[in-house]
């Protein structure tokens, strides 16, 4: 493996506090049951992520929060994300979460913000009862241009098989829509971006989302092996970025799996250049490991 920055773009991270009160959190949130309930769904804190990384060779992740739809739930993950004990910090990037149907988002984003935010995610709009294209989302892509951090949204493919959290994130048509609308604010189309890579063959489409990055969460459990090297042709390599989906997915087996599928020129931007660029802030990444 070359010595390069390697960075897992999209994990995923709980306190133990809520780990601890699964059921209660069940009763009280459709979506977080849906993926949850189950005591075998996987719920690890930032320790643990922090673990994992190191056997994967992982340098450094981006943890994204739970789109709950209460706010206390919400405030108790972000705290988690965002004050982190000072062996862990520099090495976990984290993302904020957010409920734009709460009156009072924008100080949760702005507070998020000044307490080291690297972007707003993992949104799922419709779990949460928002429209993905109305006042709100727009206001939060303003706010997201002038902090120069980017949004993560869940994008999943409006055909094949169901699976928990499938559904109530993002649909690529009115992810496409919204970078129509908000021209310049950076965004993330997790999970391949839900097939709309392919349109990037229309010019009008890549266009519009020339300020548009795509992750690679959980690709190997919805596509054959030849997904990436295509997505990869379409968006180009300097929109590409590794994302293992962890705990769902093994960082170290799926980094494996783009490694494999990427030109070896290609490597360094698609699993950490990429990332660095959207997300580093002040902390350093040690390549030597």
């Amino acid at each position: 493996m070359c010595r390069m920055a390697r960075i897992d773009a999209h994990t995923h991270a709980f306190p133990e506090s809520q780990s601890q009160k699964r059921l209660a959190l069940s009763s009280r949130d459709a979506t977080f049951a849906e993926m949850y309930s189950d005591p075998n769904a996987k719920m690890v804190t930032i320790e643990e992520l922090v673990r994992a990384m190191t056997q994967s060779t992982v340098n450094t992740a981006v943890v994204a929060g739970f789109a709950f739809r209460n706010e206390r739930d919400i405030d108790e993950q972000n705290d988690h994300l965002l004050n982190q004990k000072p062996e862990v910090k520099g090495r976990v990037w984290p993302m904020a979460t957010l409920n734009l149907a709460h009156a009072n988002w924008k100080q949760t984003a702005q507070r998020a913000i000044l307490a080291g935010a690297r972007g707003f995610g993992e949104l799922r709009p419709h779990n949460q009862r928002w429209d993905p294209l109305g006042k709100e989302s727009r206001a939060l892509c303003a706010l997201s241009r002038e902090a120069g951090v980017p949004i993560l949204w869940h994008v999943s493919e409006p055909v094949g098989h169901l699976y928990p959290g499938k559904r109530g994130g993002i649909s690529p048509v009115e992810f496409c829509q919204l970078a129509m609308l908000e021209p310049g604010t950076t965004m993330i189309a997790a999970h391949l971006g839900g097939g709309l890579a392919y349109y990037l063959q229309m010019p009008e489409v890549r266009t519009a989302l020339s300020s548009i990055y795509f992750d690679t969460a959980a690709a190997s459990l919805l596509y054959d092996e030849a997904t990436i090297p295509r997505l990869v042709d379409l968006a180009g390599p300097e929109r590409v970025l590794f994302a293992s989906d962890y705990p769902l997915q093994s960082p170290r087996r799926q980094l494996e799996r783009v490694l494999a599928a990427v030109p070896p020129e290609h490597a360094a931007a698609i699993c950490g250049r990429n990332a660095e660029r959207l997300f580093a802030r002040d902390s350093y990444i040690d390549r030597t490991s």
